[in-house]
């Protein structure tokens, strides 16, 4: 257990029966009393969103877990494989653990993960924030001699479809996508 002045963020605390990744904390000074601390945080379960307001001193659940890389193997049934390079051993999770990084991961990536202390099963992936796509087709049209830049949508060649590209892109452009959003950056560097 810890206090809540002890939380920060990225901790995984046990909330209402689940484990939940805290993703911002702020303290709030109410008058002559103790600080207050809004703790918001995503349950890893079903990403829900969920905000706590602790007192000064209220201790929490933390959650041990286990930093591990491990090598993605591939997705079959809404399950994802992976391999301790070290070990050897594959231990598989919801597909949904990858969020939108399923449909642009490569077999053979390694990824940082956090397990569950004895290493049985995965909590969650540490994903990349961009990822880097090759446009397969575009559509929407970019008037030529606007002042106001028209966005197209592209299909990449994994079938995901990516918004708000810049005119410039075509078949066969490599662009980088925020993986989150699915929403153009910029053109991918080769």
């Amino acid at each position: 257990q810890i206090k809540s002045q002890e939380i920060s963020v990225g901790n995984i605390l046990q909330y209402k029966e689940q484990m939940c990744k805290v993703e911002k904390i702020e303290t709030t000074m109410q008058g002559r009393g103790s600080n207050f601390y809004v703790v918001d945080m995503r349950a890893i379960s079903n990403n829900k969103k969920h905000s706590a307001r602790l007192r000064s001193g209220e201790k929490v659940e933390l959650i041990e877990l286990r930093r591990l890389d491990m090598q993605y193997l591939y997705e079959d049934d809404n399950e994802v494989y992976f391999m301790d390079p070290d070990s050897f051993e594959q231990i598989g999770a919801p597909a949904d653990i990858l969020g939108n990084y399923r449909y642009y991961i490569s077999a053979g990536e390694e990824l940082e993960v956090r397990a569950t202390e004895d290493g049985s099963s995965l909590v969650w992936v540490e994903i990349p924030t961009f990822a880097d796509v090759e446009v397969q087709s575009v559509t929407g049209t970019a008037a030529a001699g606007r002042a106001t830049a028209e966005k197209l949508t592209a299909t990449a060649v994994n079938g995901r479809v990516i918004t708000g590209c810049a005119k410039f892109v075509e078949a066969g452009t490599k662009i980088q996508i925020k993986v989150e959003t699915e929403e153009y950056v910029g053109k991918a560097e080769s």
